[in-house]
């Protein structure tokens, strides 16, 4: 059993993942949303046995406030739900200079107050990026890619993002990225929103009459993300029982290409995975047509409801239809303004792919592979 769910996480991500069997099943969990969807993730972990309440693997991709918010109500509230983690994974200040480690449960962040570091020194250092002894999660330059120890159970993870580059950009803007995300007291300045380059602008097609043109879509300029807490993103191959998926969190598309043209077997056409999460949840500047020309994939999960950005971006999920090709299926975990006009019969028709939503407002959507 390998199953994926997009829970509802607003505008941010929370990924639950199963792995095993029926009579042992393992978890992980990718990122929290934001505090205000904690609930949702509360409520999941309080739904399990108190004895199966442990997380094999937190990942905490990077530090925005969808992707991390959650994750501070979550590792306040551990010791009162009784979950407890195998390792968690994030990289942090310590992390952003070459050969920085975690070696004390003393270590601090580069802020009084940051909130995070605190809150994963508190669950024991040894635990902190454990896989690679406390250090950077950090693609090499070169040569193989980052392949970490089976996780208990058998999961396969291979980290794809990010490079030494873009923790050393992140470094000069860590402490405007921390305030933004809620690591400190006070809110961001004007100043520093301008730094962390988070705002995005409107496309010309996002108010539209009739179908999506999918062809004129997709054949608009790639301009990409070059938002510095987007570029610092972990972001994982997953393999189990010969399934693979992309977990990008919010990653660059040029990064991931790289390292997915390092991967075994790429070499032999497209690499096949099974599914991917995409990336920035289908922002225009995160999903490339070389990124989707790179693979062969038919299953792309989008987590968002459009709150902030307005994601979907258009041009991100007609390139995947027409990159895609026939049987390409689009998984979304809220149905919305903003990529219901992907259900259109005829379109689907047109350009032969299909589209999944929800059960209900809040229901989230998973894919789980057959043994």
């Amino acid at each position: 059993m390998f199953r994926i769910d997009l829970l509802p996480a607003e505008f941010g991500d929370a990924l639950w993942i199963e792995y095993g069997s029926a009579g042992k099943v393992h978890r992980i969990l990718v990122d929290c949303g934001t505090s205000a969807v904690y609930p949702v993730v509360r409520q999941r972990l309080q739904a399990l046995p108190t004895k199966e309440r442990h997380i094999e693997l937190l990942v905490i991709s990077h530090i925005d406030i969808d992707h991390i918010g959650g994750a501070l109500d979550l590792l306040n509230d551990c010791k009162a739900l009784g979950v407890s983690f195998g390792e968690i994974w994030f990289n942090g200040y310590i992390h952003l200079t070459p050969g920085g480690t975690v070696e004390h449960d003393d270590t601090l962040g580069a802020l009084q107050g940051e909130a995070l570091t605190e809150l994963i020194v508190a669950q024991g250092a040894g635990n902190w990026n454990k896989a690679v002894k406390g250090g950077a999660l950090v693609v090499p330059d070169s040569g193989p890619l980052l392949a970490f120890p089976e996780l208990p159970g058998g999961m396969r993870l291979t980290l794809l993002s990010p490079t030494q580059v873009q923790l050393d950009r992140l470094k000069p803007t860590w402490e405007a990225a921390c305030r933004k995300a809620g690591l400190v007291p006070g809110k961001a300045t004007l100043a520093d929103e301008k730094r962390l380059e988070e705002d995005e602008a409107p496309g010309e097609e996002d108010d539209i009459l009739g179908d999506p043109d999918v062809a004129q879509l997709a054949a608009k300029p790639f301009r990409p993300d070059r938002s510095r807490p987007n570029g610092s993103s972990i972001a994982l191959l997953a393999e189990y029982d010969g399934r693979r998926v992309v977990l990008a969190a919010d990653a660059f598309a040029p990064v991931l290409i790289d390292s997915l043209s390092r991967l075994p077997g790429s070499g032999r056409g497209k690499l096949k995975i099974d599914a991917f999460k995409m990336s920035h949840h289908a922002s225009r500047g995160n999903i490339s047509p070389e990124l989707i020309a790179a693979i062969d994939c038919k299953n792309w999960l989008i987590s968002t409801n459009g709150k902030v950005f307005r994601h979907p971006d258009l041009e991100a999920i007609a390139r995947i239809i027409k990159g895609s090709g026939p049987g390409t299926v689009l998984h979304f975990n809220y149905r919305t303004e903003f990529n219901e006009m992907w259900a259109a019969s005829g379109l689907q028709r047109k350009h032969a792919f299909k589209t999944r939503y929800p059960a209900g407002p809040n229901a989230g959507i998973g894919i789980e592979f057959e043994a």
